[in-house]
């Protein structure tokens, strides 16, 4: 009986070792190819962090931000920092229209991380992106950040640099 038992336990450790090297596999292949699609974009842009670029972008409502695009596995994920939490102040008011902006705005989420900074992201899966739906869907992240920060200039505390 101990040896069944032994013999399963030795089965069943054998069987997860070729999913664990699936599973890095599959990451240790997204970040080349991620590195490749953004060259292809035509983006401009910098290395941040293990796993992570930044994407400048110069708004017509806010001056200047950056989108950041990472991943986990075999999703990337596009996201910018709307507002920091300090910088605006939650009512019921403002969250009804970031729940409203949330079903109106194509492609991408809103809303508050952990932290509290207000967010807008979008998840991609790396096997179906090319260059052009990877600057499709930063370009759409982009907007909509824009789209966000002016409907919630009313609820702000300190603003960032706007255009005039």
């Amino acid at each position: 009986m101990k040896r069944i038992f032994a013999v399963l336990f030795l089965i069943v450790c054998l069987s997860l070792l070729p999913i664990q090297t699936i599973a890095q596999a599959s990451q240790d292949k997204t970040g080349p190819k991620l590195v490749q699609l953004l060259e292809q974009s035509g983006y401009k842009y910098t290395k941040a962090a293990d796993k992570a670029w930044t994407i400048p972008f110069t708004g017509k409502v806010i001056s200047d931000f950056i989108a950041v695009v990472t991943y986990e596995e075999d999703i990337v994920v596009i996201f910018t920092i709307v507002a920091e939490k300090a910088e605006y102040k939650v009512t019921p008011e403002l969250m009804q229209k970031l729940l409203r902006m949330n079903g109106d705005l194509d492609r991408v989420k809103i809303g508050i991380d952990k932290e509290g900074d207000m967010f807008v992201r979008i998840d991609l899966s790396i096997s179906t992106l090319t260059a052009d739906e990877l600057k499709i869907n930063a370009n759409q992240v982009a907007s909509a950040t824009e789209q966000v920060y002016e409907a919630i200039t009313p609820f702000l505390v300190t603003a960032k640099s706007q255009k005039k």
